[in-house]
């Protein structure tokens, strides 16, 4: 017999957050080692300025109308949605990736 041991989503949203949390107050100090840290290895290279200020832009505090999409190793933030009864919310995202266990940003901001 083999035994699938999975996370439930609201786990996953819980780290999620408080990653997201994290990214936030890493920013709002501009304290960017910080916020280098929460970024996803592989992108940590590429990671310029202007991607620094796409996310102190867009990463708006979590609230009631945020939302998390998790499918796999990957997950889409919106921190504002726009439209409440639809799949897909509307609004800005920000994506991220699950590396060893840990969520990091891309650094990917996509403006709707």
């Amino acid at each position: 017999a083999i035994l699938f041991v999975t996370r439930s989503a609201s786990q996953e949203e819980a780290q999620i957050r408080a990653r997201y949390q994290q990214m936030r107050t890493a920013l709002s100090s501009n304290d960017t080692n910080a916020a280098l840290t929460l970024v996803a290895p592989p992108y940590r290279n590429s990671f310029q300025g202007h991607r620094f200020s796409h996310l102190n832009n867009f990463a708006q505090p979590l609230g009631p109308r945020s939302s998390i999409w998790v499918s796999g190793n990957k997950a889409t933030v919106w921190p504002e949605r726009t439209q409440l009864f639809i799949v897909f919310p509307g609004g800005n995202t920000i994506d991220m990736i699950k590396v060893n266990g840990d969520w990091f940003f891309t650094g990917d901001v996509h403006i709707d």
